[in-house]
């Protein structure tokens, strides 16, 4: 237990923050998918809040069925409350989860949803396209696995994660990865306290209002990716950030600056 205490931790969430593919998922999978398996009529206008609420807005990041529930209501779809309850009251947000509610109650909506997720990780699977990390995320993570342990805090699909971050030659600096079939990210940052890690020790980085939550909710820093700017803030994470972290060099002022331009970057107009 006094190894744990003694090292420091840095977790790092993947889409939108170490890998440019957001944007991306949502556009060509998440949203169109959603719009075709619910037969949404007014597809345009559902497309763009899709957008707003994933991706340019302080929801960036939420879950994708939370999402998907938030854009349900938004476009009026009748005969959702099995979704609706499901969401609100799982411990867990994953497909495992839905399927496990099916099983007891094989309600049509949650069918669908089960349907649109299945499918969404399918086509994300067969992308041909190119999927890359964020210029300056690679030297950043090498620094950071220098500096202490390096894990991966994501709500995304575990297999495509690792993917994605085999691809890019990511996965040698990685300690452990968390994905969505291991829980909230609040939920893993406690584990790992729980375990022994000293909150004052980690660091969540992220790109979404989630990765702040999740480090508010166990009183750990937060140091955020700013969308737009994540070339930027990965250089500045690697240069300063991080050997200012270990060692005790950042105030809680600093903090709050770096959330405070967090959510001054999500409001801009885009």
């Amino acid at each position: 237990m006094t190894l744990l205490k003694s090292d420091y931790v840095f977790c790092v969430d993947s889409d939108g923050c170490a890998m440019d593919t957001m944007t991306y998922k949502h556009q060509l999978f998440f949203g169109p998918i959603a719009a075709d398996e619910f037969e949404i009529s007014d597809r345009e206008t559902f497309l763009k809040e899709w957008d707003k609420v994933n991706l340019f807005s302080r929801t960036r990041g939420v879950n994708r069925f939370v999402a998907l529930l938030m854009l349900l209501e938004f476009a009026n779809v009748d005969n959702i409350d099995n979704l609706k309850s499901w969401v609100e009251t799982t411990s867990s947000l994953s497909n495992a989860s839905l399927e496990a509610e099916i099983a007891k109650n094989p309600a049509t909506d949650l069918k669908k949803a089960l349907v649109w997720s299945n499918e969404v990780n399918r086509q994300i699977k067969s992308y041909d396209g190119d999927v890359l990390a964020f210029e300056g995320a690679k030297e950043g993570l090498i620094h950071l696995h220098e500096l202490g342990k390096l894990f991966i805090v994501s709500s995304a699909n575990k297999e495509a994660v690792v993917e994605e971050w085999e691809d890019q030659e990511l996965m040698p600096y990685i300690d452990d990865l968390y994905c969505q079939d291991r829980g909230k990210k609040e939920d893993v940052i406690a584990m790992l306290i729980a375990e022994g890690y000293d909150p004052c020790k980690i660091m969540m980085i992220g790109d979404s209002p989630g990765d702040l939550h999740a480090a508010e909710m166990n009183n750990v820093k937060f140091y955020p990716i700013l969308v737009g700017k994540e070339k930027e803030s990965w250089l500045t994470l690697k240069s300063e950030v991080a050997d200012k972290f270990i060692n005790d060099q950042l105030t809680e002022q600093d903090f709050e600056n770096y959330a405070t331009t967090f959510w001054d970057n999500l409001d801009k107009e885009r």
